[in-house]
């Protein structure tokens, strides 16, 4: 499962010291900081925050990034949401694969 998000109009007076902030509770809580990058006047002054963590049911994913010159904000989470218990480590596919639906009808009233 994943989500995408975006903020407009979030200025250079509030992003950075959020971003820092944001860096710090998550190294806090257990994230494991994939990349951290603060943004540099010029070329690459983008901003970009990436940490993960696996709580053993999954790899949880966030990513942050500010455009200054656009004081735009992007993030985006992705975690496990369902999966196939009878789905072993390296059986082919992704799990569920083999898994069909039942078949849909009209209601029997019961």
């Amino acid at each position: 499962m994943s989500h995408s998000w975006a903020l407009d109009h979030v200025p250079a007076s509030q992003a950075p010291s959020g971003l820092r902030r944001l860096h710090q509770h998550l190294k806090d809580k257990g994230w494991e900081i994939t990349s951290y990058r603060e943004g540099t006047k010029g070329k690459g002054k983008d901003w970009d925050l990436f940490a993960k963590r696996d709580d053993g049911d999954g790899t949880e994913r966030m990513s942050f990034t500010w455009f200054p010159d656009r004081e735009y904000f992007l993030g985006g989470a992705t975690a496990p949401c369902a999966n196939d218990p009878a789905w072993k480590k390296g059986d082919f596919g992704p799990s569920g694969d083999d898994q069909t639906p039942p078949a849909l009808g009209p209601h029997n009233g019961s």
